[in-house]
């Protein structure tokens, strides 16, 4: 692909080389807000942004970091408005403004394009969640600033991570389910890699047997699978995510399935939601508050792992096994 020059965006936009420069380079004070935005969207759209990597990291230290959510297809595009992701962003910013640095936040398909976004700006660090392994690997290398990966898996020296302990949260849930005579507990996920399959072999640690009920990530098929699903056999319903287990919820009542007298459901998160479900939703919670603290303190220190708790909270959603009642 050609090299896209600063000229071609001048020409593009029909201002002066100078204009876009003076913009690019923060010397903007006589440019328009209108004029500024117009040349930064072609900047990003066009691909020049690795070449302004160099000249903002020349500038003056800055008290920005970044926040990139991957534009899961399961959010059919409103990542910000799930639930979980919504809380987590909450905690970052208010961690963020204890370290004296502002947030700014953008949703991603791809870890090309978080590594354009953080090329565009003078930040001291990015926070990237959702992606995969690989991803995080990928955009370290690309990086020239620290990197926080939420939930990474890899060993891959270079950046930090901030990780679910999500084998211990699946244990926690499977003695639960176990102290309530369950056996057998169904799970409901839409992969078996990463974090999910660490859940659900947890659940095998407590020593419970599994079956996994493998889910579309598109919420209208998800809801569909659920509605379709023969639940008669099963006694205990354990999902990956409580986002999945409201569903889960909503589907069951529809079809008059009682919960937990024909069946028990859990989730995992903690997500606020869960609590106004009806029943009020069994899960295991994340300690938010700690994740989002480590993610913006690991920015300005060595990289490394951080671990963090988890914890059983019990409502109503889950009760005695229903051949045990």
């Amino acid at each position: 692909m050609e090299k896209i020059r600063l000229r071609d965006i001048a020409e593009a936009l029909g201002l002066s080389t100078a204009t876009v420069s003076n913009v690019l380079n923060g010397k903007d004070d006589k440019v328009s807000p209108a004029t500024r935005a117009r040349v930064m969207e072609a900047v990003e759209r066009s691909g020049y942004l690795p070449d302004r990597a160099e000249v903002l990291l020349g500038r003056n230290p800055s008290r920005m970091a970044g926040l990139v959510v991957n534009d899961h297809p399961e959010y059919s595009g409103h990542p910000l408005e799930d639930p979980y992701n919504a809380a987590f962003i909450d905690r970052l910013q208010k961690a963020a403004v204890r370290q004296g640095l502002e947030l700014l936040v953008k949703t991603a398909r791809t870890w090309e394009e978080a590594a354009q976004f953080a090329s565009m700006w003078n930040m001291v660090g990015l926070v990237v969640s959702g992606f995969c392994d690989a991803d995080y690997v990928s955009l370290k290398q690309t990086l020239k600033i620290p990197l926080t990966a939420c939930d990474a898996f890899s060993t891959e020296a270079g950046f930090s991570s901030v990780t679910v302990k999500d084998r211990e949260g699946g244990r926690l849930a499977g003695m639960h389910l176990k102290s309530l005579g369950h056996r057998r507990v169904t799970c409901v996920t839409t992969n078996l890699i990463c974090d999910d399959l660490e859940r659900i072999q947890g659940l095998r640690d407590a020593g419970l047997e599994t079956d996994v009920f493998m889910i579309s990530g598109d919420r209208s098929e998800m809801r569909r699978q659920f509605g379709e699903r023969d639940f008669s056999r099963d006694t205990a319903v354990f999902c990956v995510s409580d986002r999945q287990a409201l569903e889960l919820l909503c589907i069951l009542q529809e079809r008059g399935i009682r919960v937990p007298e024909d069946l028990s459901v859990m989730g995992f998160d903690g997500i606020e939601p869960g609590l106004y479900a009806i029943p009020p939703l069994t899960t295991i919670s994340q300690d938010l508050e700690a994740k989002a603290r480590l993610a913006i303190e690991s920015l300005s220190a060595e990289p490394a792992a951080h671990p963090i708790d988890v914890s059983l909270t019990v409502r109503k959603s889950t009760g005695y096994a229903k051949d045990i009642l």
